[in-house]
């Protein structure tokens, strides 16, 4: 049986008499209002779980596909520092580098790529998203903020789809300091490969432990 909502009779100072209501007149449509309500809070927390969740799974892919590159080229630089010395490396690098990103970026469904404000190729060169995180992490690495964890991750939106935008602080080492390091002291067999490579090389002058870029990842994320 309904129950029914009532506002008791009686003559108002005004003249008017209030009248008995049925339920359905109010009490329906109110709960009808609080069920769209907490529909409508279910599907906010499952929109932000989801972004969460694939904010996350986008991370993962990204330091993957980080670590992917970082290991290979730097085993690479090792190997042929140590086999073929520091000049033959600039020239490995030269076109060795911007392959190993193009085949991790396809084999982990990425964009991946160094950036730097320093470019020694310009290729390099950061976009107004990257140039705006290398800043960051400039602000950090001279109030030494910056440690092997250290990322940046954000999901935005490009070309009307969101993706997973990703950045790791590249930091000097002393393996770098050979080509990277103050230029009057590469040796002059390096300085030439150098001036030959990248004529327009802006990547000198650096001290161990100082920021020298940024690993920059894109990752798509599903619709």
């Amino acid at each position: 049986m309904h129950k029914r909502c009532e506002i008791s009779q009686g003559r108002t100072r005004g003249g008017y008499r209030a009248s008995r209501v049925p339920m359905g007149a109010l009490c329906v449509p109110m709960s009808a209002l609080v069920v769209a309500l907490l529909l409508a809070a279910c599907a906010g927390g499952n929109d932000a779980q989801r972004a969460q969740e694939q904010r996350e799974a986008g991370t993962a892919v990204a330091k993957r596909a980080t670590e992917r590159l970082v290991g290979t080229l730097m085993g690479e630089v090792r190997k042929n520092i140590e086999e073929r010395g520091l000049a033959a490396t600039v020239t490995h690098c030269a076109t060795r580098a911007q392959e190993i990103s193009t085949l991790v970026g396809a084999e982990e469904g990425v964009t991946i790529r160094r950036v730097t404000e320093k470019t020694r190729n310009p290729v390099d060169a950061p976009d107004t998203y990257e140039r705006r995180v290398l800043a960051q992490f400039a602000d950090m690495a001279a109030g030494g903020r910056i440690d092997p964890s250290t990322v940046h991750a954000e999901v935005v939106s490009m070309d009307g789809r969101d993706v997973l935008r990703f950045l790791k602080p590249i930091m000097i080492g002393k393996t770098c300091l050979g080509c990277h390091g103050d230029a009057g002291s590469i040796p002059a067999d390096v300085a030439q490969a150098l001036r030959t490579h990248y004529p327009s090389d802006r990547a000198t002058g650096y001290r161990e432990g100082e920021l020298r870029g940024a690993v920059s990842v894109i990752v798509p994320l599903a619709e």
